[in-house]
């Protein structure tokens, strides 16, 4: 029963992140040209509905999803959440955006069958355990560390490869975060309120609060950095991944990891990210 809960809650985030999606990219509109570029400027997006609904969408999408990772495994989580982007598409079409076309389904197909062929090969991953304070403080320095050198290295680059380095970057850190706040419920479900007055419970919130804020900022910068199809299959593709491998890693859930699996694995990781690449390439503000 839990499980469907939170498939349940994680459906709903998706829907919601694309909404937003959708919103933030109607208001901040595409292309690389000046105009576009002066449209997004921050000041003038806090007096765009169509951005603080987008930012609204977010802060949904986040409590949905935080649901659906105390209900359930950040492994089957996380993955559902790429769905934001074809769910993005009716709300893309409501404000304004083209129809979808023949190419927007082909994505969509694809998408679906890599998170399709995901699912048979993870099968049911055990549940969370709380998280080892230095297994987080390590986690968060080397991701931190390696997330800064990259962005400092694209920072001067052409706006497709800095959108993808800074999207890339940000969904790694979304799939951190997404494993804190599993442990976090895990630590909830275990000691309640008192669980977090220790370093067990205390480190991982702490952590996952300013990374999640970090990686809020840094998707607002991929987005404006570049095209969406730079950004948004960079961002879709490394959270599922990382929160997998970090889920593993540090709150012990169960993922087979035999040859074949790991070929599985990348094949689906592929199909869903040629699928976000077709949807996000043909989309317009």
């Amino acid at each position: 029963m839990l499980l469907i809960v939170s498939l349940v809650c994680a459906l709903a985030s998706a829907a919601a992140y694309g909404a937003s999606s959708a919103a933030q990219h109607a208001a901040m509109g595409e292309g690389d040209g000046r105009t576009a570029r002066a449209r997004t400027r921050w000041r003038e997006l806090l007096r765009s509905p169509r951005w603080l609904f987008g930012m609204g969408g977010d802060a949904l999408g986040m409590v949905l999803q935080i649901a659906a990772l105390a209900a359930g495994p950040v492994a089957l989580v996380q993955p559902v959440l790429v769905l934001a982007l074809p769910i993005s598409l009716p709300f893309s079409r409501a404000l304004g955006g083209p129809r979808p076309t023949t190419r927007d389904y082909l994505g969509c197909a694809w998408m679906l069958a890599g998170l399709i062929g995901f699912f048979l090969l993870i099968g049911r991953p055990g549940d969370a355990r709380p998280a080892q304070p230095a297994a987080v403080l390590t986690a968060a320095a080397v991701s931190s560390a390696l997330g800064g050198l990259l962005i400092a290295l694209a920072a001067r680059a052409r706006p497709a490869v800095k959108a993808a380095v800074f999207g890339g970057v940000a969904g790694c850190w979304f799939g951190l975060v997404a494993v804190l706040i599993d442990a976090c419920a895990a630590t909830w479900a275990r000691a309640g309120i008192a669980g977090f007055a220790g370093p067990g419970g205390l480190v991982p919130l702490i952590v996952l609060l300013v990374l999640g804020g970090v990686s809020i900022a840094l998707t607002q910068l991929a987005f404006r950095a570049g095209p969406l199809a730079a950004a948004f299959p960079a961002n879709l593709a490394a959270d599922p991944v990382i929160a997998v491998a970090l889920g593993a890693l540090l709150v012990h859930e169960v993922v087979p990891v035999t040859a074949g699996h790991l070929v599985g694995y990348a094949a689906a990781v592929a199909a869903v990210v040629y699928g976000a690449v077709r949807l996000a390439s043909g989309r317009k503000a």
